[in-house]
């Protein structure tokens, strides 16, 4: 039986948590076993927000609304698509665990090996779970997408305007939920801070509303970030080795991208023997790390 707004959202919710907490492989196995993540922060958008129609705006015309995600799913199913007012949206973020952040935080040009493993592995969890929700949702007579899981759906773009950004942006949509604001970094600051993974899946089936947000504007934007509401902090800045965050800039992302390539991979490689790039020196040791600096 479909479930009302209130008792979805509960239901939702537990087990995005249940299944962080369960799930053998939101766990540092090839360390000390302890959890990637913390419990997860998870938040509600309805699918026809006008919001996500301004994000065409903001990053392209290439980004999905959810109606354009769950139609091109549909089409390809051979189903009709839910209507747009049938759509709802739910995003979470993941908690990088204390430890972790504790041990990259002391770290000054290149990542740890618990941060390295958590964008590896984590990022694999991560996925499973959007995963399991859609079977989870579909189980319960729910139409289910999770756009970054979709080839149809999913690409990554090297923008004139905005630089690489993907089709469906996990901050963005965090956004849209109301789970976070961005930083000087561009980083997503929650009231776990911004050392994190997000995800979402899109609901057919479900009569979601959308959080009260403040007007939209530069100061909202940012509301969490120091920087933005003071001008004070920069720690990200001075974080970064090799100077990608600036006042004047924001977050370069092509410099940026060339580090995290150029030269984390192939530390990361001889030094912890995985295969994957990672760094995160933005996302610790700074006051926005495990929560939101800026109170009411």
């Amino acid at each position: 039986m479909r479930k009302n707004m209130v008792e979805f959202k509960k239901w939702i919710t537990e087990e995005i948590r249940r299944f962080a907490k369960e799930d053998p492989d939101n766990r540092l196995k090839l360390l000390d076993g302890s959890y990637i993540f913390e419990e997860p922060l998870v938040g509600f958008v309805a699918g026809n927000d006008p919001l996500f129609y301004q994000l065409k705006e903001v990053i392209g015309n290439f980004h999905l609304t959810p109606h354009e995600a769950v139609s091109k799913i549909a089409e390809k199913k051979g189903m009709s698509a839910p209507s747009e007012e049938e759509l709802g949206v739910v995003s979470y973020i993941l908690p990088t665990s204390k430890k972790t952040r504790e041990e990259n935080a002391n770290m000054k040009e290149m990542t740890s090996e618990r941060w390295a493993h958590t964008r590896l592995f984590g990022e694999d969890f991560n996925k499973k779970l959007q995963r399991h929700l859609v079977a989870f949702l579909e189980k319960e007579g729910y139409f289910a997408v999770a756009p970054q899981q979709e080839e149809e759906l999913f690409e990554i773009k090297n923008d004139d305007k905005v630089g690489f950004a993907s089709s469906w942006s996990q901050r963005h949509v965090a956004f849209a939920a109301n789970l976070g604001t961005f930083g000087l970094s561009d980083g997503l600051i929650t009231k776990a801070g911004k050392a994190h993974r997000c995800g979402s899946v899109v609901v057919g089936g479900v009569v979601l509303d959308s959080p009260v947000r403040r007007e939209i504007n530069e100061t909202t934007i940012h509301w969490d970030c120091l920087f933005f509401q003071n001008g004070s902090c920069k720690v990200c800045a001075e974080r970064c080795p090799v100077g990608a965050i600036s006042e004047e800039e924001g977050h370069d992302k092509d410099k940026c991208r060339a580090y995290l390539f150029e030269q984390t991979a192939d530390f990361v490689k001889e030094n912890y023997h995985i295969d994957i790039y990672g760094c995160g020196l933005c996302q610790t040791a700074v006051p926005c790390e495990e929560e939101s600096p800026v109170k009411e």
